[in-house]
């Protein structure tokens, strides 16, 4: 989800679920005399998949993936771990083995990493090209060629900074982030001291496999007007009215495909340890470690499925209405306002509406049970048929 609260995104659900009391999510940014001092900055740039990539990458505000420098960490750590035992160690089998570990965990690490960092760019490609808008201690508003959206610095989630990279995070599930290079903003210096402060503030933090606050319906007044024949919606999605559509199906495949891939992948590997340490004191309870490792992903992968597949609470609530220039839409963090342009697919089943931005695999969402009665659930309907852009194959 955005921090508009309507785009949901197909990609593999992750593993790593945090406890539902980060402070990051529960509590409001109280800004207080923080950043009152701060008058509003303006930015304008031209932004770039480069941007994105070192704005996701160098500032480590995903604190699931692995960073370089702990890479380079694990590496040294190895390296005088084969070190010492190669002394030890007199056949050359054991060496050799000694010399795989470092080997193929660096490598997994990477692989990993490198996927990972791939598919968070992706689902941030679709904000590239000019930008503009500003920042001051109540809200960041930033226009895109397709989308205006205003979102509430009390609700900023994370902020990661590099020399160069300011980075936002609305969304708990940090799937979507906004970067803001620095060269945007005519004042440097202003916005350096600024993501100081909002670093300070707001750290990196764990991910949330659903954004607790997004499942409330907002009470705001909104910034744009509907046209006098807009179709409005307002209300929660829930799991069942995406189960039919693609991106019902498209989860159920990734969760399979990461439930596959990671049993084989902890089958060979204890497999593997015991087959080389052998049913030694000291192979058994390196086994029982790995065990437990590799336990917590497990566990997180079984929550995340009943967080995303019940119905027993909302995916998300929002609002908003369908006109003929696009789709406004609200939620608790924030509003945005899509032009039909910004979509390149869509699929309009018995109960759901799902709106594909091109260029990525984020989607609008709009179930039937948002809609007041099915006079507003039809005209909705017929505003995407009408203006938006062609179904899904």
């Amino acid at each position: 989800m955005t921090p508009h609260g309507l785009i949901i995104s197909n990609a593999s659900i992750n593993p790593y679920e945090p406890p539902r009391s980060d402070p990051a999510v529960e509590n409001p940014l109280a800004i207080g005399d923080a950043l009152l001092t701060f008058e509003r900055l303006e930015f304008q740039t031209e932004l770039t998949r480069r941007d994105i990539r070192d704005g996701i990458a160098r500032t480590n505000i995903r604190t699931d993936l692995v960073s370089m420098r702990t890479l380079a960490s694990i590496v040294i750590f190895f390296c005088f771990y084969i070190g010492f035992l190669s002394l030890v160690a007199s056949p050359n089998s054991t060496v050799a083995l000694l010399l795989s570990i470092p080997i193929v965990i660096t490598a997994a690490l990477l692989v990993v990493r490198y996927r990972a960092l791939c598919r968070a760019v992706n689902l941030n490609a679709h904000r590239c090209g000019p930008i503009h808008g500003y920042i001051d201690h109540d809200m960041m508003m930033i226009v895109h060629a397709d989308q205006t959206r205003w979102m509430k610095m009390e609700h900023l989630v994370s902020v990661g900074r590099s020399r160069n990279t300011l980075t936002l995070c609305f969304d708990a599930t940090q799937m979507q982030f906004d970067v803001l290079p620095l060269r945007a903003f005519a004042d440097r210096n202003r916005a350096v001291m600024l993501a100081q402060r909002l670093s300070e503030l707001r750290p990196p933090c764990p991910i949330q496999v659903i954004d607790p606050r997004r499942q409330v319906l907002a009470d705001d007044v909104a910034v744009c007007s509907p046209a006098e024949d807009a179709a409005f919606f307002a209300g929660g999605i829930y799991a069942d009215d995406i189960q039919d559509t693609v991106l019902g199906r498209k989860w159920r495949r990734g969760l399979l495909r990461f439930t596959l891939l990671f049993g084989l992948f902890a089958v060979t590997l204890i497999v593997a340890w015991f087959y080389f340490a052998g049913f030694t004191w000291f192979g058994i309870v390196v086994g029982l470690v790995l065990l437990f490792v590799l336990s917590k992903p497990a566990r997180s992968v079984i929550k995340a499925r009943r967080a995303t597949l019940s119905n027993a609470e909302p995916l998300l609530m929002s609002s908003g209405w369908f006109d003929a220039a696009g789709q406004f839409s609200m939620a608790t963090t924030g509003q945005s306002k899509a032009n039909w342009s910004l979509f390149e697919a869509t699929e309009v089943t018995g109960n759901m509406i799902l709106l594909k931005i091109k260029g990525s695999d984020m989607y609008h969402l709009v179930s039937r049970g948002q809609c007041r009665d099915e006079a507003a659930w039809e005209a909705a309907c017929e505003f995407v048929r009408k203006f938006g852009p062609p179904a899904s194959p």
